[in-house]
């Protein structure tokens, strides 16, 4: 088994608890880690054997950009599915989800965040 992992995927999306939030653009940013059956990619040299890690970042950077969320969590589960579900060479896939400076929040976090995973870890 392999792991493809990418770190710190920004995009600007319109998702919160409140409408005031979803209003503006906010920044976040996913870490995302695929368990992948790709021995073909590890014995040969040919971007069809393997996941494209380009694809995967562009899928969560669409989801994000899009339908607005009211929770975090809801959000990432979208994500996940939508990675987990598109290729096929994924077991499992562990995704973090990030807010940036969440407004309201008292302490002035740097970040809220979740994480999802699925298959095995």
């Amino acid at each position: 088994m392999l792991t493809i992992a990418l770190r710190r995927i920004e995009f600007d999306g319109r998702h919160g608890a409140t409408a005031v939030e979803r209003r503006t653009t906010r920044k976040f940013e996913v870490d995302v880690e695929l368990d992948c059956e790709v021995a073909a990619a590890e014995r040969g040299d040919r971007l069809a054997d393997t996941v494209d890690y380009s694809r995967v970042a562009e899928i969560v950077v669409g989801v994000g950009a899009g339908e607005p969320h009211h929770l975090l969590e809801s959000l990432a589960r979208r994500m996940l599915d939508a990675v987990g579900n598109k290729f096929p060479a994924v077991r499992g896939v562990r995704l973090s989800l990030r807010k940036l400076n969440p407004p309201s929040c008292p302490g002035h976090p740097a970040y809220a965040e979740v994480r999802l995973s699925r298959g095995p870890e």
